[in-house]
């Protein structure tokens, strides 16, 4: 029997879309766990779930029906490679990678003032820092009282300065992005009235402002060892906590170092919920920030729960 070729490219057409459709619901189904902080089954994740499942059992019929029509020379996948060869030239690749990044830091030593770090922090690709007088936005440094990190949908981190156009963090809050949004639009009488500085509603994001408050005064403190030992030169806690709070960007897809897992029932969380891995060592110096900040492939990050156990 000679298959319909019109018939089959439909089938075709109609499995593309299904697939781009799936993986629309793949990046719905982060953002909604993003949102939720995985302390349940919210009904649009249901909804979403539900949608996936569907969407893959039409595409696995239309592989079906395909496969029914191909030649039998056609129908048999190749060989799988060989494990070991695949691994050997993945980390040959990886090696390749890693030292490539290692010298492409395009900045080369620390900011001295709030408008370089400014300037250094445009070559991260991932995030977008603004400077906030208040909570409206400015474009003077020596103005600046506070500054909001943007990395992508991912989190919003605000940053409060102990003085105006200075490099010495007074504190740190982490909100979705909707969320620092709903707080900076507006101002005024007739803006916003949700302070930058309210806790987030969503538990990752609570927890994600404990672990950089903990960044923070780690950084402050060793500011201080370092002036006490009359060391010049060294990176401001600001520069430091900024980059820290980049290598966090990809919270949301970046699975455990140590474990592999992406989702667990955190202790840390309010009822146990399910959290990312939201811990990411500060103990690094200046130099592996920035590397860090620059190529996700050198980040750690450990669940919560597993580093203070």
């Amino acid at each position: 029997m000679v298959a319909d070729p019109t018939a089959l490219l439909a089938t075709v057409a109609q499995a593309q879309q299904q697939l781009a459709q799936l993986e629309a619901t793949a990046k719905g189904l982060i953002d909604e766990l993003a949102a939720s902080g995985g302390t349940g089954a919210t009904p649009r994740l249901r909804e979403l779930l539900a949608n996936g499942e569907r969407l893959v059992a039409s595409v696995a019929q239309a592989g079906q029906q395909l496969g029914s029509v191909l030649p039998p020379s056609s129908a048999a996948l190749p060989p799988a490679p060989d494990a070991a060869a695949v691994e050997a030239v993945w980390a040959q690749h990886a090696q390749q990678d890693r030292g490539a990044a290692l010298l492409s830091t395009p900045v080369t030593r620390p900011a001295p003032s709030l408008a370089e770090l400014q300037y250094s922090l445009a070559y991260l690709p991932s995030c977008r820092l603004q400077l906030l007088q208040g909570r409206q936005p400015t474009d003077s440094p020596a103005h600046a009282t506070a500054m909001l990190l943007r990395c992508g949908r991912a989190f919003a981190a605000v940053v409060h300065l102990q003085q105006p156009g200075s490099l010495q963090p007074l504190r740190v809050g982490v909100l979705s992005a909707a969320e620092a949004d709903t707080a900076t639009s507006g101002g005024g009488s007739s803006g916003s009235t949700i302070s930058l500085w309210a806790p987030s509603q969503h538990e990752v994001y609570r927890q994600l402002s404990a672990q950089a408050a903990a960044a923070l005064q780690h950084f402050l403190a060793q500011q201080q060892q370092q002036q006490q030992a009359g060391s010049m030169g060294a990176a401001s806690p600001l520069e430091l906590l900024l980059l820290w709070l980049v290598t966090c960007s990809d919270v949301f897809t970046r699975p455990s170092t140590s474990s592999g897992t992406l989702l667990l029932a955190d202790p840390a969380a309010v009822g146990g919920g399910l959290l990312p891995p939201l811990h990411r060592p500060w103990q690094l110096g200046w130099d592996q920030l920035w590397q860090a900040a620059l190529n996700p492939r050198l980040r750690q990050a450990e669940h919560v729960g597993a580093t203070e156990s």
